[in-house]
């Protein structure tokens, strides 16, 4: 993606998600995913197993009553 695409893409998204979204908040959050996209891209390059590490399953903690 574009800087200018990841701009768009939070704008939109926050619109749909009912957040704020004022111009500072969508360039700081833009710089995020940017950095976590570059990590992913990372992780994609490397060869490994798929069973190198079999992912979690969620379970969330009971809320007490």
């Amino acid at each position: 993606m574009t800087d200018e695409q990841t701009l768009q893409f939070v704008q939109t998204s926050a619109l749909a998600l009912g957040l704020p979204a004022d111009e500072a908040r969508v360039a700081r959050v833009a710089a995020h995913f940017k950095r976590t996209e570059a990590m992913a891209q990372l992780l994609d390059q490397v060869d490994y197993p798929v069973d190198l590490e079999i992912a979690e399953i969620y379970c969330p903690k009971p809320i007490a009553s």
